[in-house]
């Protein structure tokens, strides 16, 4: 598990793709950012996310609420 994440701008810079879901049941993965919280800087984080548009393109789907915060 992660401890810092960092959002990058481009999906090949990614470790992991994030997809946004509304319910708790439709989460996938989500222990591996849950709990972690946001880097300000690229060299900070242990993982690297990029959020995606389409449900079948992400390794990670977690709710809003669950997400990583500063």
């Amino acid at each position: 598990m992660a401890n810092k994440i960092y959002i990058v701008k481009y999906e090949y810079q990614a470790d992991y793709k994030v997809f946004f879901v509304n319910y708790e049941y439709q989460e996938k993965n989500a222990q591996i950012i849950k709990g972690c919280k946001l880097a300000d800087h690229e060299y900070q984080a242990d993982c690297k996310v990029f959020i995606v548009d389409y449900e079948y393109k992400a390794d990670i789907k977690i709710m809003r609420k669950n997400f990583p915060t500063k």
